[in-house]
């Protein structure tokens, strides 16, 4: 794609082009399970067909995978369950064609070149690693992992991402350094709403590419056996930064890592990872045409209080209500949120405000059940909605689409129907939970 702006003023005697080029990348929203493919008692992974399942009911369809023996070389098995490829990808002749780009997310080979595994890897380095698929359909990607210096990398890949865990895993920033809660000093975790400061970040100095985000998820790795503090993100810790990171404007979403052995160690996660997978799905329209659009930081009585954001497209948007307000549990070492209630106005774009748009307008609450009537007002520039008993997060929807929300109401029943499909439920049925077990004693 090329792009031209021309700029006229008057002390210039003609006008002046300014070019830029970039490669096209489609937008699809994919959600990764990270490293899907491993060994489990001596059997890989992929071809055990009740993990596929799981898989599937999280609304996973990408993997950090390339080729993986009796899975993408099993048509029935990869057809049945097909997972797009996320690696090196590095033969021409085969993955570059129009067979195959339709199973791809993007190359990904150069792990966090930030730490590069003692030295970081230069940016001309990592530009010369990827230079060679500039001609190639297929959008490459990094992943990024320092704020501080990743502006030096911004450009090098058509599809840049990021991860920064902010509970019990190892991060870039010093944690003990946040002045977040009181003064209190806590290294166990930092606040959860950086995530959404880094995507902001990251998804500006990247424009007019699209960014991806690595989400804390269910992983076997993370903690120490004398710590306190659980090996992974609670339920509410899990959906916060993912929420962080889908309003303000992600185009996927990588879980860390839901990897056979993390969803049998933390078969809590499974249902709010599937969840977030159907607010995913219900939201799809809206993620892969939109932008994002604000974030305001709402503070009460000086104390942080909710992070506003909106995605927004040409004819709706999805407002979302993070809240900040949440403690720290320094038994536990957990961060722990509860039921709020709160008006919350949100900023439209003028498309939307418009007094002839705003005759028009609905809008409802959306999560992973389907639409929810909520309290709202049109106010000058906005929407004013009347939240209750909000924990975590709150997911809004306004559009000028009338017959949006019955559609909504149907995919959401269609999802329903996808998930017992599958035939194996370790979130519902006590006795697959049991075999989810088996996979790993």
């Amino acid at each position: 794609m090329a792009l031209e702006v021309v700029i006229e003023q008057d002390s210039l005697s003609e006008p002046m082009s300014l070019w830029a080029s970039m490669k096209v990348r489609p937008s699809t929203f994919d959600i990764s399970g990270g490293w899907t493919a491993n060994k489990v008692k001596d059997k890989m992974s992929m071809t055990n067909e009740e993990y596929l399942k799981t898989l599937a009911l999280l609304h996973v369809n990408t993997g950090q995978i390339e080729e993986v023996d009796g899975f993408t070389n099993n048509p029935d098995l990869y057809s049945r369950y097909p997972m797009k490829r996320f690696n090196r990808l590095g033969d021409r002749q085969r993955y570059d064609t129009e067979a195959l780009l339709p199973t791809i997310h993007a190359v990904e080979f150069l792990g966090e070149p930030q730490y590069g595994g003692g030295r970081p890897v230069a940016p001309q380095e990592v530009f010369d690693k990827l230079a060679p698929y500039e001609p190639w359909k297929i959008p490459t990607s990094v992943t990024l992992s320092e704020e501080r210096t990743w502006r030096y990398y911004a450009g090098l890949s058509d599809y840049p991402h990021y991860d920064a865990y902010r509970v019990i895993a190892p991060a870039a920033d010093a944690w003990s350094k946040y002045d977040r809660w009181n003064g209190a000093s806590i290294r166990w975790g930092a606040p959860l709403e950086t995530i959404g400061t880094m995507t902001r970040s990251l998804r500006q100095q990247s424009r007019p590419a699209s960014i991806a985000y690595w989400s804390q998820g269910a992983h076997d790795g993370w903690g120490g056996i004398l710590s306190p503090r659980r090996g992974s993100p609670t339920a509410d810790e899990l959906r916060s930064q993912a929420w962080h990171g889908l309003g303000n404007g992600i185009m996927s979403l990588y879980w860390f890592n839901l990897s056979m052995k993390s969803l049998a160690k933390f078969p809590d996660l499974l249902d709010p990872i599937r969840r977030v997978g159907r607010e995913i799905q219900l939201l799809r329209p809206i993620l892969e045409s939109g932008t994002a659009y604000d974030c305001e930081r709402i503070i009460e009585e000086g104390k942080l209080s909710w992070d506003l954001s909106s995605v927004v497209s040409q004819d709706s948007a999805f407002l979302v209500a993070n809240d900040l307000a949440y403690g720290i549990d320094e038994k536990t070492r957990t961060f722990q949120f509860s039921n709020r209630s709160a008006s919350l106005s949100f900023e439209l774009p003028f498309w939307l405000a418009s007094h002839q748009s705003q005759e028009s307008l609905d809008c409802f609450e959306i999560d992973a059940d389907g639409p929810k009537p909520i309290g709202y007002k049109l106010i000058e520039q906005g929407v004013l909605i009347e939240a209750k008993d909000l924990k975590v997060v709150g997911v809004y929807v306004v559009t000028r689409d009338k017959s949006m929300r019955q559609r909504l109401a149907e995919q959401s029943q269609i999802l329903d129907q996808h998930e017992k499909s599958l035939g194996f439920d370790p979130i519902g049925n006590p006795e697959d939970r049991k075999r989810l077990q088996s996979w790993v004693d």
